[in-house]
Order: structure tokens, then sequence, then C-alpha cells
């Protein structure tokens, strides 16, 4: 039986056995928060990525690699050097190991992704969201940080040890995103930065898109993104759409509407380069979950005027089996697992952004509300557990189910009530009551934690019982 199967048999029969431990979100050690994160599975998962490691190159090629890869950040932005040194005095591994590491294990962040303009969102501000979809990675892992000082404060969704990030959103608001590109263009520093730390990186040292664009235009002249990617970036009032590969960028503006992306190059520029000219069966196949957003959006704009956080909810959900069969890829597949969503605040961007995440696949998953602004944190959100349990669902009760509406229901009271607290807590912060604002809303998050932590466990209990 191989690892991923022992812990979905592990965390079936270990659900709710224990209380659950809440731990506060910042400290100023840098590498800490990292650190904090795994320490409850370190002795399930360290071996297997240690193994790995000494498979894909010897000691001194991997030392030599990340020395190479923290001169070059250093040369265009802070380096993540002293953090990643951290780690790796604290995990006992070799100088370079852990920078090695996080540059070669589950770089990439998957497809598909949409995000909805002001004029076109319920909370009258830029939503973000991405479905994640990538095979073979279960352990998922929810992150509060600010990594140093001089770094903006981030909220990341993510793999469990991988200290970057595949969906991140900081405290001005500022959302980003990634989708796999179509490749054919090699990067001509193999030295340079994947998106999981350019994701993180962009999001620790940008105020706005604007910033986060420019950023990134930078970034590729200095010929350090590595890597074909599709970065959706945005702040509460805008957003960009960014294709990158080796060689060259192409970016949009989106000022209204919406805007949805796959694995395809769209921008002039980009369309028409040798790696983007796929045979038509193939494009439509990958555009076909492009298409569904783009139809589900603009059906529900002409209903209801506006795209609420449960529109998109149930976005990120929709399933065609009929046409899955034909081989058109699906918005939730079978290798899709997480799905998140951003929902910045313009007044308060600091303490009521709010980032809400099934952890694991979605259509096993609650979407929990997680406020930026929280002074505490459960382990089971950062440390892999929540996750394994929403894929041990999957495994009894299959992807194509009936159980959605209990699942939507829960989302609904819980999406409702946070939106009640944060303008309670909105009412605090004008008073200038800012630690009361931060207890509000982390008691609402500490409660609604534990009902979908009980509600997960009722339906495994379920799906058990029914077998």
């Amino acid at each position: 039986m191989g690892m991923i199967s022992s812990l979905l048999l592990l965390a079936a029969a270990s659900f709710g056995a224990a209380e659950p431990v809440f731990y506060p979100v910042e400290s100023a050690a840098p590498g800490e928060w990292f650190l904090r994160s795994v320490v409850s599975g370190r002795g399930k998962y360290e071996k297997h990525y240690l193994d790995r490691l000494d498979k894909l190159a010897p000691p001194n090629e991997r030392a030599a690699f990340a020395d190479a890869l923290l001169r070059t950040m250093d040369e265009v932005a802070t380096s993540n050097r002293e953090e990643d040194a951290a780690i790796e005095k604290a995990l006992g591994w070799r100088p370079g190991d852990f920078t090695f590491h996080i540059s070669r294990f589950y770089w990439r962040t998957g497809c598909t992704s949409w995000m909805v303009m002001p004029d076109a969102s319920a909370t009258g501000t830029v939503m973000l969201q991405k479905n994640r979809d990538y095979g073979g990675q279960n352990l998922l892992s929810i992150r509060i940080f600010r990594a140093m000082p001089g770094r903006y404060k981030v909220v990341t969704v993510g793999d469990l040890w991988n200290s970057g990030a595949g969906a991140v959103m900081n405290e001005k608001g500022l959302m980003i995103v990634q989708n796999d590109g179509p490749g054919g263009e090699p990067n001509p520093n193999k030295y340079g930065i994947n998106c999981v730390y350019v994701l993180r990186l962009l999001a620790e040292k940008c105020a706005t898109a604007a910033e986060a664009e420019a950023m990134l235009r930078e970034l590729h002249v200095s010929g350090v993104v590595r890597g074909a990617s599709i970065y959706l970036i945005a702040d509460p009032d805008r957003g960009f759409v960014v294709e990158v590969t080796g060689r060259r960028l192409a970016s949009a503006a989106v000022g209204f509407g919406f805007e949805s992306r796959a694995n395809n190059f769209l921008l002039p520029g980009m369309a028409s380069f040798k790696g983007a000219v796929r045979a038509r069966e193939a494009f439509l196949n990958g555009e076909n979950r492009r298409h569904t957003a783009n139809g589900f959006f603009a059906v529900r704009l002409r209903e209801k005027g506006s795209l609420s956080v449960s529109d998109l909810m149930e976005c990120s959900r929709l399933r065609d089996p009929e046409a899955e069969k034909n081989k058109w890829r699906q918005i939730c597949m079978k290798n899709t697992i997480a799905s998140t969503m951003f929902v910045p605040d313009r007044a308060y961007p600091e303490m009521l952004s709010t980032a809400f995440v099934a952890v694991g696949p979605p259509r096993h998953a609650v979407y929990l509300p997680v406020p930026i602004g929280v002074t505490e944190f459960p382990e089971e959100l950062a440390n892999g557990d929540m996750g394994l349990r929403a894929f041990a669902l999957r495994e009894k009760i299959g992807l194509d189910h009936g159980n959605l509406p209990r699942f939507e229901a829960l989302e609904r009271k819980l999406a409702q009530e946070h939106f009640a607290v944060c303008e309670k807590a909105r009412k605090l912060l004008r008073d200038n009551r800012r630690r009361e604002a931060a207890e509000l809303l982390t008691g609402n998050f500490r409660s609604q934690f534990l009902r979908v932590r009980e509600f997960m466990a009722g339906e495994l209990d379920a799906a058990q019982r029914a077998k």
C-alpha cells in the first residue's frame, strides 16, 4: 500500500479522535511558521521527501544548485536565504537541501482560475478563485504568516512541505493565483524561480496588482522566471492576466465583468508561438473548463445581476459526467485537490480580507472562511490532516454523489455568519478597537472551524456505515 493510501485510511480512522490544537498566527523568527505547520506530521512525511532527494541528485549537486538559485534571487529581490537556512537548521537537513527541495517538489500549481470584477461582484470588490488540479499531491496546508520584517503578511494555500504558495493573498488585499501554460520554450536560466516562489515573493513585496504586474515583468526581464505560466493578479479594484514563458511575457488589464483561464495562452504575441499552437482537439479539451465557467457566470449575471461567494463555490464543483466520458476536461475533475477563493476588503484589508478554502477535493470539502486578521490557527488546517479527510471521503463516496446540498447549506450559513461578524468587526475598527475586532474574528473562526470539523466527521461516519 502506498503512502497516500495509508494516510487516507489513517485519516478516516482517526478523524475527531483528539481535540484540535490552535497556535498563534505570527512569529518573529524566520521559518518558524513553516516548522509549526509540519511538526506534527514530520515523522510520517519527512523520510519520504529525503529519500527522493537522494534519488534526484547527490548532496554536492543539491548544495550547488541551491546556492546558485539563492544568488539569483539575491540579485532581483529579497532573498529567502535566511528563512531557508533557519528551516534547514531546525530540520537538521544539509545546507541547501530545503532550497533544492522546494525547487524540485510540486513546483507547479495546476489550473483552472477565474476572477470577478467589482461591477459583477456581490461583494463590491474583485473576487479571485482557483481550482487546484494536480495528481499525486494530497498534503495541503493553509498558513497565515509574516516571514520576516519588511514583508507583507500573507495567507497561502499550497503543499505541506513547500514554503511557496499555490494561491496567495496579502494584508493589502493583493491576490495571486497561477495556471500552468503550454510548454515549448525552455528558460535560458536553469536557476530560474518556479511559480510557487514567484507567487509568494510578489505577495510579500507588492501592495497592489499594478505593483505585482510590474515586478513580475522585472523578474522576467532579469531572466529568473521559470516555466510557462498564466498568472491572475488582482487587488480589490482591478486585475491582470499575465502569460509568461522563459522568453516571452504578455499582460492584459481586466477592469470589468469576469475572466477565466485554463492552460492555453490566449493573449496577442503568446497564442501564436509553437508551444501554444495545439491540435484542435487538445485546445478545445483544455478550453472546455473556461467555456463552462464563462457560460455559468454569464447566466448567473443575467439572472441575479451579480455573482456571489456561493456562485463561485458552485462553479468550482461543476461537472458533466457524460462530457467527461468523451474526455472533455471538467472544472472539477478526478485530480482536483483544492479550491481557494479570495475576497479582499477595501477598507480594512489587513483584518477583514478572507480566503474561502475547500481544503481537499471541492466536492468533498466545505469552504471555510479564513480571515487574514485572526490571531490563532488550527493545526489541522496547517499540517495536512483536514485535506486528507476530504480525500478519505472521496474514496468512500466517489466523485459524483448526491451529498452536495448538505455541504452547500452549511457553507451558506458560514458565509452569512462570517460577513455579519465582519460588519461588527468593521464598527470596532472604525472606533480603533483593533484588539476587540481581532478577538471577534478569531472567536468566530474557531467556532466555524469546529463546526466544519464536526460536519466532516459526520459525513465520513455516514459513508463508512453505508459501506
